[in-house]
């Protein structure tokens, strides 16, 4: 919906507020170019800009105030409706859930109002009278919300990127590097800049006129881990699951179709995209259709074309190839304020959001989500049968195991692996932690499923975090507000408590090479059968694939006198080998990191580094 930021200072003169107000305004205008406004008292500084969903009218544009409190707001709030009906006194100016929020904050509290709204958001919300922020984000972490707080400053944005430019903060050198191992993508730990904290999601801070900052956790999703709740589900005949949860999805759905702006949906031929838009069609019956075609192997358009063709509607598509992809790399990099290691097909998201702002949407339906809520991954359902592919590595290893020196040299432990130990130390053991806890949480489930569910768990909050991350940035390069119906509350309540039979089963067909006779998504599956053609319901799932970081080809003088020669200290001679010697790919990533601390660090100009890549960068 827009772009929030602000900023707190202590003895700055007006030259240096006037370079932070320039650099603010100018940072996230992207993030919503249809207007922009700030509000100031002197020392508090807060801007806006605003991309028109709901109201589209000037009574809904923000900052939003009156005499006591300041409102900037990003995302929307779908029971604004409902929620609205709890404020009978307040004579409303506008059609907004902005105004709706402000004043149930006003009226409610920080507390109540976060436990009572439903949607994403990140907001901040300022009291004149006790000179205090409250910077709030939600439940899944979809809207980003990240601060400074260095004594002097107290900033915050909706983007890394606007802090560390704004700022003129420089990446941290030995996170950078080992952002070649894609901590740094979508992390809900840290930013590669030291100065700028990622607030967590469910998670609201209170900041005082000195600069103290209180975090508060209002939702964790452990909190929808609910016993009885799972056990009614397990007592429920088959057909009312199925009925459940289409109601639910169908009702999420009508929820985010809300707004005074026409919307579209990015399809890619995959069964979560292509089951929104055929729910979605039901309360929108022109919707636009938007897909990206990876030219080549991996293009998936004639699956986007078979459920646009029927289900009627128009959808258009921009291609993708090799060339767009060192064409918009540099872009992507700056605007991800990380290096692109793990998550290349951000590029062909970014370009089918540019076509779909060229058609005049601004808000568009994803299937994200689904993947982490109904195990969709292909590896969690190949994990059945590796005990059994493995039988022969075992019977080895016992009898090794007889031997344990030779059986130590032969199989070390992963955890001896210093590799396996420095990824795991730079993404704060989230990993590991989220599955301590969720032995706990689901020991009332039986126990042979358990680590589905564990890791169902963990993925929501750690790779699911990082696609939102990846969606929010792309999208709103071109100004494109992403929603996804498979992460409203309703939603996820239901499925962290499902019981594993419908979200996989076993089946007789050959459904996946990687995991034949098991069906993932089943529920999902089974009530795409109503909406949606035979060969998509069985589509298996692809990931939109691209070559990315694979099959490039450098010349030493791509890292020559740069960021990665620098840091670590390589000659000539060393690049000479690095570049005759390595993993092509291994040496795509390090030239994604290349690109990111030429642009963060050194401040080169984009047109700079497109002519390295000009020069330097090919496809084999």
């Amino acid at each position: 919906m827009c772009g929030i930021s602000g900023f707190s200072v202590k003895n700055f003169n007006e030259n240096q507020k006037k370079f932070l107000i320039e650099n603010f305004k100018k940072l996230q205008v992207h993030r919503g170019p249809d207007f922009n406004d700030e509000w100031n008292d002197e020392q508090n500084y807060f801007f806006h800009h605003r991309l028109a969903l709901i109201d589209e009218s000037a009574n809904g544009n923000q900052p939003f105030y009156n005499e006591d409190y300041v409102l900037c707001y990003n995302g929307e709030i779908y029971n604004f409706l409902q929620l609205k009906q709890s404020l009978p006194n307040v004579e409303f100016v506008s059609k907004s859930d902005t105004e709706v929020l402000f004043y149930y904050l006003i009226n409610f509290g920080i507390e109540k109002t976060l436990q009572d709204i439903k949607g994403m958001f990140a907001f901040s919300f300022y009291s004149k009278k006790k000179r205090e922020i409250i910077l709030a984000r939600d439940r899944y972490g979809i809207k980003p919300l990240y601060f400074v707080n260095n004594q002097t400053i107290f900033a915050f944005a909706s983007e890394v990127r606007t802090l560390a430019k704004a700022l003129q903060l420089k990446p941290d050198s030995y996170k950078t590097i080992m952002s070649l191992n894609s901590t740094a993508e979508g992390s809900t730990t840290y930013t590669l800049f030291n100065d700028i904290e990622n607030i967590n999601p469910g998670t609201y801070v209170k900041i005082s006129e000195n600069f103290t900052v209180t975090k508060h956790q209002y939702y964790r999703l452990s909190d929808d881990v609910d016993e009885k709740i799972f056990n009614e589900l397990s007592r429920k005949s088959k057909n009312q699951i199925l009925s459940d949860f289409e109601d639910l999805v169908s009702s999420s759905v009508k929820e985010m179709l809300v707004s005074d702006s026409p919307m579209g949906s990015f399809v890619s031929g995959g069964i979560d995209s292509s089951i929104i838009t055929a729910i979605a069609k039901k309360f929108s019956p022109n919707l636009s259709l938007f897909t990206a075609d990876i030219i080549g192997k991996h293009s998936e358009y004639e699956d986007a074309k078979l459920l646009a063709t029927y289900l009627n509607l128009n959808l258009k598509k921009v291609n993708f190839d090799q060339s767009d992809f060192l064409k918009y790399w540099i872009q992507a990099t700056e605007h991800n304020a990380a290096p692109i290691v793990y998550f290349t097909n951000a590029l062909p998201i970014s370009r089918v959001a540019n076509l779909a702002r060229e058609n005049n949407i601004k808000a568009i339906l994803s299937g994200e989500g689904s993947d982490e809520i109904f195990l969709g991954y292909s590896k969690l359902m190949a994990q059945r049968y590796k005990s059994k592919l493995l039988l022969p590595e075992k019977i080895v290893k016992s009898i090794y195991k007889l031997y344990p020196a030779l059986n130590n040299y032969l199989f070390p432990s992963e955890y001896s692996n210093l590799d396996s130990f420095n990824i795991r130390l730079a993404n704060g053991f989230k990993s590991e932690m989220l599955y301590a806890d969720g032995k706990e949480l689901f020991s009332h489930t039986p126990k042979s499923q358990q680590k589905y569910y564990i890791d169902s768990y963990e993925m929501m909050q750690k790779h699911l975090h990082a696609l939102l991350y990846r969606n929010d940035r792309m999208g709103m390069i071109s100004s494109i507000e992403v929603r996804f119906p498979f992460l409203h509350e309703d939603v996820i309540k239901f499925a962290i408590n499902l019981p594993l039979e419908y979200k996989t089963r076993w089946t007789t067909k050959l459904h996946n090479k990687k995991h034949p006779f098991i069906t993932d998504k089943w529920i999902v599956r089974e009530i795409s059968k109503k909406y949606l053609p035979h060969d998509l319901v069985s589509k298996k799932k692809n990931g939109l694939p691209i070559d990315g970081l694979n099959n490039l080809k450098f010349k030493k003088d791509f890292f020559k006198n740069g960021y990665i020669a620098e840091n670590l200290k390589l000659d000539d001679t060393a690049l000479n080998y690095l570049i005759e010697n390595e993993n092509p790919y291994f040496i795509g990533k390090l030239a994604s990191v290349e690109l990111f601390g030429m642009n963060y660090h050194y401040d080169v100009s984009n047109e700079e580094m497109q002519t390295k890549i000009n020069n330097f960068c090919s496809y084999k």
